[in-house]
C-alpha cells in the first residue's frame, strides 16, 4: 500500500532524518525511510515502536517487543513523562512527515492507542 502524496527523500532530507533518528536502531531507521520514499504504511509501526524505546529505560525496552505490547501504558508501564512524550511526538511527525496535534495526544495512553491514532491518521 503506498500513498501518493509522498516524495521520495533527498540525499540531503534523507541525511538529516538519520540524523534525527541517529539514536534509534537500524531497524527503525530503514522502515522510517522506506515509508517517506515509497509511501509504505506498514512501516510505520516499526518506526513509532522503535522511537518510543529510544526514550525507554533500557530495562523497559525488552516490554516493547513482547507479546501483548500494544496494552502497555505509556507514562505508568514505559515510564515516559509528559515532556518526553512531546519529544517523542516530534521525532514521529518528522519521521512520518505528519502533524499530530496537542490536543489529539490526550487519548493515546497505550502503544495500541498510538499505533491505530497513527494508522487513522495516514489513511485520512
Amino acid at each position: 500500500m503506498s500513498s501518493e502524496s509522498n516524495n521520495p527523500l533527498t540525499p540531503e532530507q534523507e541525511e538529516n532524518l538519520r540524523d534525527s533518528l541517529k539514536r534509534c536502531t537500524p531497524e527503525t531507521i530503514e522502515a522510517a525511510i522506506a515509508f517517506r520514499n515509497e509511501g509504505d504504511v506498514s512501516q510505520a509501526p516499526v518506526v513509532i515502536i522503535g522511537i518510543i524505546q529510544r526514550f525507554c529505560e533500557p530495562e523497559v525496552r525488552p516490554k516493547l517487543k513482547e507479546a501483548g505490547a500494544d496494552d502497555l501504558q505509556i507514562m505508568d508501564d514505559l515510564g515516559l513523562d509528559s515532556l518526553t512524550m512531546v519529544d517523542v511526538v516530534m521525532l514521529v511527525e518528522e519521521s512520518l512527515d505528519i502533524t499530530i496535534d496537542n490536543s489529539e495526544l490526550a487519548d493515546l495512553q497505550t502503544i495500541g492507542d498510538v499505533k491505530k491514532f497513527v494508522s487513522a491518521k495516514l489513511s485520512a
